[in-house]
């Protein structure tokens, strides 16, 4: 099985993410449990620190034991690798003290019966400072292998610029964002199905609420990561020792994760919005979650492999793919650059558009002060428009971004797009989430903190929309 690690720098790999990047869901968690005072919730979110804490044990000895293979590399740098261990070191002490605290907490807990509001809090400010360390960790250590983020010119490359036209020239930032990114749908995947399970079993509405976002957030980072996966193989596919053959392997698979994400992530999303008309979660509705979000977590398993295998020679234990055309991306391609079918996507991808703006547009009214003689309940109702416009939106331009990825990537409002989308839509989510929100009725004004978030969700949806439309301009 891919998941089993068959060297150190295997299991560094497979680990290493989880002190960083889980950290990230680790503490929303914990953070929300604390906004909601859910005492259940916090109790779990301290569990999930200290695990990770006891994960720094295989993350440290797993990256010495990598170091001493990479050190036989000539293009691995000494230097950055020593970098790496340092703050490496540092990281991982502060993640430790993180959970010792955290474990502390929970042991007084069965004495006591309740938490201590300073000790939770103290944990919380242990956390964020270990997430600050993980972060200049994390970027250290990407870069000792991944030697396209330090390549600026194609002269960097090694490869002599007649061999290297300027049209296949794409600025390798977008393997740097995908590299990073990738991590957050597939680890905070973990986070929310651990979290979810306990909450099915515990019967905490609380818990299944918080899972249910984390599916959702996941499922809308899954559409960043898909087009700065694309964009990055454009500015890999063209460097020495890449197979295309493996690139579209786990484009395969890519596209697989992206519909497994998205079943996901709008089952979830229904699931909560019925939760505020009936107050209470359908177990059939949460059921279908569970498989989906089964299902999904195994082909993002293999997603994950495949990718890992096109830059990290020091875990492949099988020889590569070497026919870049025996995958569906390639014809997926080849059939929608065909005007025949790229036109009928492009307008159901209008359409789409003008489904999100619609709704946007109606409810962020309301909550700035126009219609106030019908309550937020009323708009709230809306939001399944939405949500389908956006569904529409996602799989419609991943289709016509396979067909011309090169030239979406490089244009110039593509970027600002692709970054006020998800933007977008989570901030989205406070409309089904808020509580105050909620209780607006008829005649009255909405919270500020609303409004502040319904200006948030305007601008970024214009821009999306403006970003989209001026790209054959630009």
């Amino acid at each position: 099985m891919h998941l089993i690690p068959h060297s150190w720098s295997h299991l560094h790999i497979l680990v290493s993410v989880f002190p960083s990047v889980g950290l990230v869901f680790a503490l929303g968690f914990y953070i929300a449990a604390i906004a909601t005072k859910n005492e259940l919730m916090k109790r779990t979110g301290l569990a999930a620190l200290g695990i990770l804490a006891i994960l720094a044990i295989p993350t440290y000895y797993s990256g010495y034991g990598s170091m001493a293979v990479l050190a036989h590399d000539p293009k691995i740098s000494q230097d950055r690798m020593d970098s790496h261990l340092a703050w490496g070191l540092a990281g991982l002490t502060m993640l430790v003290i993180t959970g010792l605290a955290a474990w502390y907490e929970l042991w007084r807990f069965r004495s006591r019966g309740r938490l201590s509001t300073n000790a939770v809090h103290l944990v919380l400010g242990l956390g964020i400072a270990t997430l600050a360390l993980m972060i200049v960790v994390g970027e250290l250590g990407w870069e000792i292998s991944h030697h396209e983020l330090q390549i600026v010119t194609k002269a960097a490359t090694g490869i002599s610029a007649s061999d290297i036209p300027d049209s296949t020239q794409t600025p390798q930032t977008w393997s740097h964002i995908h590299m990073i990114l990738n991590h957050f749908p597939t680890v905070g995947f973990v986070f929310s199905l651990a979290f979810f399970i306990i909450a099915l079993v515990m019967d905490n509405d609380g818990m299944k609420r918080a899972s249910l976002v984390g599916f959702t957030i996941c499922a809308i980072l899954g559409a960043p990561t898909y087009v700065t996966g694309a964009a990055a193989m454009w500015a890999l596919k063209m460097l020495p020792g890449i197979s295309m053959a493996a690139i579209n392997a786990h484009r395969d698979f890519g596209l697989l994760t992206l519909f497994g994400l998205a079943f996901t992530g709008i089952t979830s999303w229904i699931a909560l919005w019925r939760y505020r008309y009936l107050a209470r979660f359908s177990n059939r509705s949460l059921m279908m979650v569970l498989i989906f979000a089964i299902i999904t977590l195994g082909i993002m398993a293999e997603t994950g492999h495949r990718g890992g295998q096109i830059n990290h020679p020091e875990i492949r234990t099988e020889p590569l793919p070497t026919d870049a055309a025996a995958y569906w991306s390639p014809y997926i391609e080849d059939t929608i650059n065909n005007v025949i079918w790229f036109v009928p996507w492009q307008t159901v991808h209008f359409f789409g558009y003008s489904l999100v703006f619609g709704t946007v547009l109606a409810i962020v009214l309301r909550i700035l002060g126009f219609w106030k003689s019908v309550p937020f309940s009323a708009v709230h109702r809306l939001l399944p428009l939405g949500v389908f416009g956006v569904t529409m939106n996602i799989f419609t331009g991943m289709l016509m971004l396979m067909a011309d990825t090169f030239r979406y990537v490089n244009e110039t409002t593509f970027a600002p797009k692709m970054f006020l989308l998800p933007v977008g839509a989570i901030a989205v989510l406070y409309f089904s989430l808020s509580n105050r929100l909620w209780s607006v009725k008829a005649g009255e004004d909405a919270p500020m903190s609303a409004k502040w978030v319904a200006v948030i969700v305007l601008l970024c949806w214009v821009g999306v929309i403006m970003g989209g439309r001026l790209l054959p301009y630009v």
